[in-house]
């Protein structure tokens, strides 16, 4: 029975679940990837991915049953979206999210989507089928997967292009042991189709992107947005008012001009998640923050995160009317928050600030949060 299942079958289950974008590859080992592994772990890793290099590269770690890997690649970026992303608030204290959170949390969705079509593949071949699923779950390297399975290419800013649909795409893949014939793909070198643009590299905001399809991930600015403690000092200015994510590598690529729509409604945006007030954020309990981001890929961190960078934010928006809303910020029980609100504060400046940075480094036993406070005096003093 199994013989007789192929892609074609397979998108033909696909397209049923509003999957357009699929393809195949077996489940052996990826040891081209060994020494980019380990170049990558050499800079620094970020925390998000696995450690070890083995279970990186050899699916059947992952699952030993397993036959065949399924990959989709699920755009997100639909027409609304796009008008969203161009068009910022007439307010001076709103916030910036990656086009990638406007809608519902994609690791949601693509999970959905992926065990609707194992239900159908399942009814399809008349048994069972092992599966295990991942969407940024697996310790594999998805990008390679998909490409492996003729999905698409990889840029020099290290994203994964599908063929229709540019960078802007979520990629989930299932482990099954069902045999289905794989794609013979043979993906471009990293970089190659980009020719001799290097938009990407001279737009990073960081200088992240160290060469063609090499990041230094721990420099991203989505990843500063998702770290954990405080955000180091040489990148609270480049944040400007981002609060989670960046988009300036796929938004100055040529490739992402005029590419086909995402038509998952899912997906679709809204200005209070694509622009959040600032203020409003630094005011939520949990609870509120739950109802408003729940349902979004930027509550993982919680409410704590989304603050600190709100905090950040706010210094960068230059409003010196937002000082009261900051100032509370130096008590709280968390360093990060303190030392945010502090770097705000002396950022925009003013005698209300000077004041409270000094009041506070009066009561501040924390050393590293001293140092905050101090230069955010000197800071607020340059400023008079």
């Amino acid at each position: 029975m199994s013989a007789q299942f192929d892609l074609l079958a397979l998108q033909a289950l696909a397209r049923e679940e509003g999957i357009d974008d699929i393809g195949v590859t077996d489940t052996s080992p990826f040891p081209e990837l060994i020494p980019w592994l380990e170049s990558y772990a050499s800079r620094g890793r970020t925390g998000f991915e696995a450690e070890d290099i083995q279970a990186r590269i050899n699916p059947l770690l992952w699952m030993d049953t397993a036959v065949s890997i399924v990959v989709i690649a699920l755009p997100y970026l639909t027409e609304e979206g796009a008008r969203t992303a161009r068009s910022h608030p007439s307010g001076r204290t709103y916030g910036l999210t990656s086009h990638y959170t406007y809608g519902i949390d994609y690791h949601r969705v693509l999970a959905d989507k992926l065990r609707a079509l194992h239900r159908r593949m399942e009814a399809a071949v008349g048994r069972d089928i092992d599966m295990k699923l991942s969407v940024d779950t697996s310790p594999l390297v998805d990008r390679r997967i998909a490409e492996r399975a003729g999905l698409g290419w990889i840029g020099k800013n290290a994203m994964f292009y599908s063929h229709k649909h540019g960078s802007y795409v979520f990629l989930g893949a299932m482990l099954v042991d069902l045999a289905i014939p794989p794609i013979t793909a043979n993906p471009p070198s990293v970089g190659a189709l980009c020719g001799t643009c290097k938009r990407c590299l001279q737009a990073c905001p960081t200088g992240a992107i160290l060469a063609p399809g090499v990041i230094d991930a721990t420099r991203c600015l989505s990843y500063v947005t998702q770290m954990k403690g405080v955000i180091p000092l040489e990148f609270r200015d480049k944040l400007g008012r981002r609060v989670w994510g960046c988009d300036v590598c796929q938004s100055t690529c040529p490739f992402n001009r005029d590419v086909e729509p995402s038509h998952v409604d899912a997906f679709g945006p809204s200005d209070e998640l694509a622009y959040p007030d600032l203020v409003e954020l630094l005011h939520m309990s949990n609870r509120q923050f739950m109802r408003k981001f729940g349902h979004t890929a930027m509550a993982w961190r919680g409410l704590r995160t989304l603050q600190r960078n709100a905090l950040i934010a706010l210094g960068n928006t230059g409003v010196r009317g937002a000082v009261p809303e900051l100032v509370p910020f130096l008590a709280s029980e968390r360093t990060e928050l303190r030392s945010s609100a502090a770097w705000a504060l002396g950022k925009l400046g003013g005698p209300e600030a000077s004041q409270a940075l000094s009041t506070a480094l009066d009561a501040e036993a924390d050393d590293v949060v001293r140092e905050e406070l101090r230069n955010a005096l000197e800071a607020c003093h340059e400023h008079d």
